[in-house]
């Protein structure tokens, strides 16, 4: 599967198209600027993938929808997250939950539910390729916030437990700043101490 990243939206948050076999998803469009629209032109667009509702992941959802004709997937629990930011959640075309499977060209992502930064937070796992999308669940060196409408500390920890269970060749691509692994964020990330230490 070829992935593209992008910078989008005020917040520089990350944006990225996969592409498989002439198939593509748009994951977390804050913005949908002119070089991500050309990214997915010439393919067929299965869907546009959001981990959670938050601005600057979600902004460019409506315009990429649009230009592709996708639908636009998210948890049901973040429609709440929308109108509390001030926000219309945009329309709602595929539900995914946890443990869905989206078909991508010859490939497949899993869905897993990992509340805490908001209620609805998600991840795709690439399990054939050893890559998690995961939002503001985790970061580089850091974790999401737990302090907007939603979010949960408490709850959030047990997510990033889950998280722990992958192995540590697993690739980390984040909704802010550098990809990671698993690996070194078990190793280097302070906000992960004391957690289960999963696979290993």
């Amino acid at each position: 599967m070829r992935i593209e990243a992008f910078a989008v939206g005020p917040l520089l948050a990350n944006a990225y198209v996969l592409v498989s076999g002439g198939e593509a998803a748009v994951l977390d469009p804050g913005g949908f600027p002119p070089e991500l629209r050309q990214a997915v032109d010439g393919t067929q667009v299965r869907y546009v993938l959001l981990t959670h509702g938050h601005f600057d992941h979600a902004d460019g959802a409506l315009a990429a929808h649009e230009h592709t004709q996708a639908p636009i997937a998210y948890h049901s629990q973040e429609r709440d997250v929308f109108w509390a930011m001030g926000q219309k959640p945009p329309p709602l075309g595929l539900e995914v939950a946890d443990g869905h499977r989206l078909a991508l060209g010859e490939e497949e992502l899993v869905v897993w539910h990992l509340p805490g930064h908001s209620p609805g937070s998600v991840a795709y796992l690439w399990h054939k390729g050893k890559t998690v999308w995961v939002g503001d669940v985790v970061f580089s060196g850091s974790v999401g916030r737990s302090d907007l409408p939603g979010g949960d500390w408490n709850t959030l920890e047990r997510s990033l437990t889950r998280l722990l269970e992958l192995e540590d060749d697993w690739r980390v691509l984040p909704g802010h700043g550098p990809a990671s692994t698993i690996g070194e964020e078990r190793r280097s990330n302070p906000f992960l101490r004391g957690l289960q230490s999963g696979a290993g």
